[in-house]
């Protein structure tokens, strides 16, 4: 008798698993949750702060852990956002509470299949492991983004300095220039490891025109930018300047028209053809 109970329980069990592994989210990830504490959740327009680990097959591709914070942030959009997209981070902030984890899967697409490592090639998911940590409210947030302005802003006037003086020829005997054409510009040369070819990075960037206009940066949306390093997801300047980098440092990048736009227009005609692109960056 005792037997056929545990034996029941087991089925029990994996029938609970089961249920669990089939279960889909609103926009149509399969997901698990392995720990539910009954704490608050975030809603619209809040974020969520996680430990996030992307793994293709048993490769790890992707850990919060190397974030700057140690965690990865994901701020929910709002139904009138109207997103194009919404990710499997989206539909898993709305199914934690505090405290909960979950795993949740993600179909391979082939512009991400170009991405994998060879060995994960023929892979048909990504799988997110997730725990979330906190919930910034939309007060918090408002807060925040107000410090978040001023510290942008500072950083922004120091490298529109920096390019003042690149155009002005005060930075020649400080920079280094490339057989491509390609000039880089070392801050801080980094502690860490050299970047190798393939592997996935996570940057900070500040991005400016020679006249100091600036097109974009990432540290105004608060996560630092990822991607595989020198494989041709950047455009040519960027991904050759990184792999002459190692984690921790900080360099500017001055890169030739050739090696990133060439003579078409980019972001929406912000980014003129023929532009010359300045980045400030910092890899960790």
């Amino acid at each position: 008798m005792l037997k056929y109970k545990l034996f029941t329980a087991f089925l029990f069990t994996l029938g609970v698993l089961s249920l669990q592994a089939q279960s889909i989210s609103e926009h149509g990830y399969r997901y698990t949750i392995h720990t539910q504490k009954g704490g608050q959740k975030p809603v619209p327009g809040e974020a969520m702060l996680a430990n996030v680990d992307i793994y293709v097959g048993n490769t790890l591709l992707s850990t919060s852990k190397k974030n700057p914070m140690g965690v990865y942030r994901y701020d929910i959009a709002k139904p009138e956002d109207k997103p194009s997209h919404y990710p499997p981070l989206h539909d898993a902030a709305l199914l934690l509470g505090k405290g909960d984890s979950m795993t949740i899967f993600q179909t391979i697409d082939d512009n991400m299949r170009t991405y994998l490592p060879p060995n994960e090639k023929q892979a048909k998911e990504l799988r997110f492991e997730i725990v979330l940590l906190e919930i910034v409210t939309l007060e918090q947030k408002a807060a925040a983004a107000k410090q978040l302005e001023a510290a942008v802003q500072v950083i922004g006037d120091r490298v529109k300095a920096k390019v003042k003086a690149y155009s002005a020829g005060l930075l020649n005997n400080e920079i280094t220039t490339y057989p491509s054409g390609l000039k880089i510009m070392v801050e801080d040369l980094g502690k860490g490891a050299q970047i190798q070819e393939g592997e996935v990075i996570q940057v900070h960037y500040y991005g400016c025109l020679r006249d100091g206009y600036s097109f974009d940066n990432s540290y105004s949306r608060r996560q630092p930018l990822q991607f595989p390093a020198g494989v041709g997801q950047m455009i040519k300047g960027f991904d050759e300047a990184v792999l002459y980098l190692a984690h921790g440092a900080k360099a500017y990048f001055f890169i030739p028209s050739q090696l990133g736009y060439g003579d078409q227009e980019a972001a929406n005609g912000t980014i003129p053809a023929n532009s010359e692109l300045i980045f400030y960056v910092e890899v960790f």
